[in-house]
């Protein structure tokens, strides 16, 4: 899987009445006072946004939200748009000043609707703007990149001098987020000497102070001090204020091993934060001295600043747009704060063995651990209303720009579409509930007596692995990511390849994550494993845990599951059951290119084609599976292997749902995972992508995804894997099978045993089943008992155990 880095930081956003970046908090009461001018006229309304532009670039924030909320009153009772979008934008900065995520949003994207009415293309582009920093400070860069570049398209000439500027160096933040280095700077020497020439100060320092942090984060430590530095002079000079600068000078400082002189800097930047009200992140600078304190081994006091980083975050959180990949850019970001809380915990645990410490640590893992996952699924319980029909259409607009990109590798209108699906996303969705005080006792009660719960927590000095039963919560130091990605990437090679070290690295991964837990755990006969990192790709059935003449494979001693995380595993126990038919799905044998014979049924031309090859041992597979399974069965193939046909059939609530079809990675590296079908009536290729798949509302109890690499995706911090298994769990399914390489049944053997052992145990318990069928190849003492046949098949879901109508 993809490793994926996200980095935080924060864009400053500028208000329609003009000015831009952070200042002082000015002390005082609202000035609220009525225009001079005749009240309701146009006149007047400018002069009361101009006001409101004043506070805000005071710090007043709450005091000027006050003054354009009357402004965007009255400008509506007059059917006056333009000045109504420029209040409301405004209002809806101050939204965003204020950390109200959510509420910003809704007032830009009112306000837009406004400026569009109004034609007033200079503020809907400055719009525009404002909507690319709000998701950029998410997380959501690619996305945020596009409203930029909209935005300088749409901008007309004239206020380009005024703006572009501004935008350059809110690109410049975004691709350097992207890890797009040369663009990154070039674009920020752009925007500081912009900003230069029109002697801004303000922006010209925070251009410095975004390219020394960007410097910062591609390790460029003496370039990134020579811009910080100009920065602090620039403000120091001007008596701007210098927040900012202890902030971001700290961190630099703490790259460099100076922990004297961070501790310093950070401590200021701490004291400044509580006198005036920006546009950073709190939480932000809280972590950056935990950091700071940790690497000292001031292991309390780190934990004490970790713990406000933790709350501030949890509210930053709370506050977020509701749309998924603001969730999860979100979970990047703060999994950074969850990361060294965890380090400062358990480190200060193992010296004390303070048992509080232990249970703070693992729910503060397991607060950002797939929570963007558990707001999908909240959502997917809820009782919200019908996504709208433009939802849906511009879902089919994505679908057709994934196959221009697939077919020309051009993803600039695949990125649109994506940024347009984000903006309608970000209004849609509930919030998600906090995590029970008690976590720990409520999973252990629900643990079964021969039952473990394994969590584990990579970190860049030392690994963490959690074991939790009936009896209680144990913590284990494990070594550091860097050498447990090594030690899985040689074992996946090895175990794929039936190389001749195979059962010496497969024991030893064995040994390095397992090795150390208590024999009680080692013993238990079912495996809970949230996974982390490069520990998604590893086959852990697949490990040995015995060597020998005879090796013992995991597998042979436990029944593994994979699951998104505690809390989502919790969670799920306490929804009732679904209540499923007998019915088995299967889709195979899609028509995917001309030479098909079965195309010459398609009516009309056929657009987008691929060319694809033809799977036709799919259509065999799944016909044979539709027998193992010994129920009623509903097999679509050939023209019928479409998405209105299967959607059909998913609200007959199958038991089972089998997809053996060709599964692509998108051309777009932040979207993961599409299953290719069959041709539409249309003539167009139909490609099913996690987007639309985790909007689905279904009740299905296992889905098994049957082709190359179907449970790939990126592997995000705190988020887990992003592709299809993810979106089916989303979307409703009890569990999911997938595969983590190529794959070959060549007589089916594995996918018979998995369904009759689903069919014949009156529970739908995927993992159990799973592990019959892999038991079932080990002992059949042919080539197919190598783990390289069966090892790449895993279960993943929560309680999944529905049970089947007699």
């Amino acid at each position: 899987m993809k490793p994926a880095k996200l980095l935080a930081c924060c864009l400053f956003v500028f208000s329609l009445a003009g000015g831009a970046g952070r200042h002082p908090r000015v002390s005082g009461p609202p000035v609220l006072r009525s225009p001079a001018l005749p009240p309701g006229s146009k006149e007047a309304l400018r002069s009361q946004i101009d006001s409101g532009g004043k506070l805000f670039r005071n710090g007043r924030y709450t005091d000027a939200a006050r003054v354009f909320e009357s402004a965007f009153h009255i400008a509506q009772s007059l059917n006056l748009p333009d000045l109504a979008s420029r209040a409301l934008g405004n209002w809806g900065g101050c939204q965003y000043a204020l950390h109200q995520y959510q509420a910003a949003v809704r007032s830009f994207l009112e306000a837009q609707r406004l400026a569009t009415q109004a034609n007033d293309t200079a503020s809907r582009a400055v719009i525009d703007a404002n909507i690319a920093s709000l998701y950029s400070e998410m997380g959501e860069f690619e996305a945020a990149a596009q409203w930029i570049e909209r935005s300088i398209r749409a901008m007309p000439r004239g206020e380009q001098t005024k703006y572009l500027p501004q935008l350059q160096i809110q690109l410049a933040i975004v691709r350097g987020r992207q890890g797009r280095k040369r663009e990154a700077i070039s674009l920020f020497y752009q925007g500081i000497e912009g900003a230069d020439r029109a002697g801004d100060l303000r922006l010209y320092s925070n251009g410095w102070t975004r390219l020394g942090d960007a410097l910062l984060s591609f390790g460029d430590l003496p370039e990134a001090e020579d811009a910080l530095v100009e920065a602090f002079r620039t403000r120091k000079l001007h008596h701007l204020p210098l927040d900012i600068d202890y902030r971001s000078l700290g961190r630099l400082r703490l790259a460099q091993g100076d922990l004297g002189a961070a501790s310093t800097l950070l401590d200021r930047a701490v004291e400044l934060a509580g006198q005036s009200q920006g546009l950073l992140p709190t939480w932000d600078i809280y972590h950056s001295r935990g950091r700071v304190r940790l690497a000292q081994g001031r292991l309390r006091e780190a934990l004490e600043d970790l713990r406000v980083a933790q709350r501030l975050g949890r509210a930053w959180r709370w506050s977020a747009p509701a749309d998924d990949a603001i969730r999860v850019g979100t979970e990047g970001m703060l999994d950074r704060v969850h990361s060294a809380f965890v380090e400062a915990g358990n480190r200060l645990y193992l010296e004390t063995r303070t048992p509080t410490l232990l249970l703070e640590t693992f729910a503060a893992d397991e607060e950002n651990r797939a929570a963007s996952l558990r707001a999908l699924l909240s959502d997917q319980r809820s009782a919200a209303p019908d996504l709208p029909a433009d939802y849906w259409e511009l879902l089919g607009r994505l679908q057709r720009a994934e196959v221009a990109a697939l077919r020309t590798g051009e993803t600039a209108g695949l990125a649109a579409t994506r940024a347009d699906l984000v903006r309608m996303e970000a209004s849609l969705g509930p919030d998600l509930h906090a995590l029970p005080d008690d976590l720990v006792n409520r999973v252990r009660q629900r643990l079964g007596s021969d039952t473990a719960l394994l969590s584990f927590h990579l970190g860049p000095e030392r690994s963490w692995l959690w074991a939790m039963d009936g009896e209680g919560l144990e913590v284990y130091e494990l070594a550091s990511q860097r050498d447990i990605q090594t030690k899985v990437r040689h074992a996946i090679a090895a175990i794929r390849n039936s190389g001749p070290d195979t059962s010496r690295l497969s024991a030893d991964v064995y040994q390095t994550l397992f090795g150390r837990a208590a024999p009680r755990f080692r013993r238990a006969g079912t495996w809970l494993l949230a996974l982390d990192d490069a520990l998604f790709d590893l086959p852990v059935s697949a490990l040995i845990e015995t060597l020998g003449p005879q090796p013992v494979y995991v597998a042979e001693r436990h029944i593994v599951q994979v699951i998104p995380g505690a809390a989502s595993w919790l969670e799920s126990a306490a929804h009732p059951e679904p209540q499923l038919s007998s019915y088995f799905v299967g889709l195979g044998d899609p028509i995917y290119n001309r030479a098909d014979p079965r195309a010459q049924a398609t009516p009309g031309p056929m657009q987008d084609e691929l060319g694809l090859p033809r799977l036709v041992g799919s259509g065999t597979e799944v016909e044979a599976c539709a027998r193992a399974w010994q129920g009623p069965a509903v097999l679509l193939r050939g023209n019928q292997a479409t998405r209105e046909t299967l959607a059909e059939q998913l609200q007959h609530r199958p038991a089972v749902v089998h997809v053996a079809a060709h599964f692509l990675e998108s051309a777009d590296p932040s979207h993961y995972g599409l299953i290719a079908l069959s041709f539409s009536p249309r003539g167009e290729t139909e490609l099913l992508t996690p987007a639309e798949i985790s909007r689905w509302r279904i009740q299905t109890g296992v889905v098994v995804l049957s082709g190359c690499h179907s449970a790939s995706g990126a592997a995000l911090p705190g988020t887990g894997v992003v592709g299809l298994t993810r979106s089916w769990l989303a979307a409703g399914a009890q569990s999911v099978i997938g595969t983590l390489w190529d794959t070959q049944d060549d007589d089916g053997t594995l996918f018979s045993v998995l369904y009759r052992s689903l069919r014949s145990g009156g529970r739908l318990d995927a993992a159990r089943a799973l592990r019959e069928a892999q038991l079932t190849m080990i002992r059949s003492n042919g080539r197919l008992s190598r783990p390289e046949y069966w090892g790449a098949y895993f279960a993943v879901g929560n309680q999944g155990k529905a049970t089947l109508p007699k």
